[in-house]
């Protein structure tokens, strides 16, 4: 079986480059010609250069592949038109090239995200019957490559996989708050120490890419895929334990927190380069609820998440400090 992989250079592409090299699949890898390939070192892929933007590259890399995994996204943007030419526009151009094909996919599975339902109004976690509700760009720009995927799905079958916060070996975005534990002693929190998220470990998320793939009864199927759910205060203890040292809770005020976003925003105006703590960011940290359901997942599809959090997070942060990152 061969596969293409959009995204394999980024932190969720590359962990499922890996796991579709377990399973014996033959991986192209569509990849920009200024793109790192530093995530696939070691890994026996082929690549294919081209990006999203350009049409005409697409072609050349879906040849004679059976299936399609769309893992490519844009997640830091400053402008509403910069999300959607890549997440919306870019989807589009990667699914009618799909369409084209002599040999069409066997499947076409669109990694979209939570961000494209929204925050979680109530105690129950959402699950795949919820009524979008995006509250950022982001999440728009997914809901529209979803919507774009979808249409597609009497000619093509289709797939769509949504994972809430990813974190694992190779995450930067997780990376900043281990630093600042392990010099500090304590995790900073914006938003209520009670308020819930659920995560997804990157191996557990490759996994259930590869099985909302493989299985038949997926085709024109939604899917939540996730690992566990937990509240702010049991994030710092898995933290802890990843480190092994005790940590404290540090809430960050509400003020102080925009006030980091907005000074986020100027420093990347005046660098040009994407930054982690934005308006966008903090206003999605400031939510009570992310949660999600993937009962789904493991009814239909067989999905079985493999770590806890604090497995998972241990094994994040033995990862950081072997790689010289923290």
């Amino acid at each position: 079986m061969r596969a293409l992989v959009t995204g394999a250079t980024g932190f969720v592409g590359s962990h499922l480059a890996a796991r579709l090299l377990d399973e014996g699949f033959s991986v192209r890898c569509l990849v920009r010609p200024t793109s790192s390939l530093a995530n696939l070192e070691g890994l026996d892929v082929e690549t294919s250069v081209g990006s999203l933007e350009e049409g005409d590259t697409l072609p050349a890399a879906l040849c004679d592949v059976d299936y399609v995994f769309h893992a490519a996204a844009l997640t830091r943007a400053r402008t509403r038109e910069e999300y959607f030419a890549v997440n919306a526009d870019g989807t589009g151009r990667l699914i009618e090239a799909s369409l084209r094909c002599k040999s069409r996919p066997r499947r076409f599975v669109y990694v979209s995200s939570l961000a494209a339902v929204g925050p979680n109004p109530a105690e129950k976690p959402l699950d795949e019957t919820a009524a979008p509700h995006p509250i950022d760009w982001y999440g728009q720009s997914k809901l529209a490559g979803e919507r774009i995927v979808l249409e597609k799905s009497d000619e093509l079958d289709v797939t769509i996989v949504r994972p809430p916060a990813v974190y694992g070996p190779g995450d930067t975005n997780f990376l900043p708050l281990l630093r600042t534990a392990r010099k500090y002693r304590f995790v900073p929190i914006i938003g209520k120490p009670s308020k819930q998220v659920s995560f997804v470990y990157a191996a557990d998320l490759a996994e259930g890419i590869f099985l909302a793939a493989s299985s038949p009864g997926a085709a024109g199927q939604t899917y939540f895929v996730g690992s566990s759910t937990h509240e702010m205060r049991q994030v710092v203890e898995a933290v802890s334990l990843a480190l092994g040292m005790r940590l404290r809770a540090l809430p960050i005020p509400t003020l102080l927190a925009k006030l980091a976003g907005e000074l986020g925003e100027i420093k990347w105006t005046l660098t040009g380069r994407s930054q982690i703590i934005s308006r966008r960011k903090v206003r999605d940290l400031l939510q009570d609820r992310w949660t999600c359901s993937w009962k789904k997942a493991i009814d239909e599809l067989g999905y079985r998440p493999g770590y806890t959090l604090a497995e998972g997070m241990k094994q994040t942060a033995q990862w950081y400090i072997r790689h010289g990152w923290m």
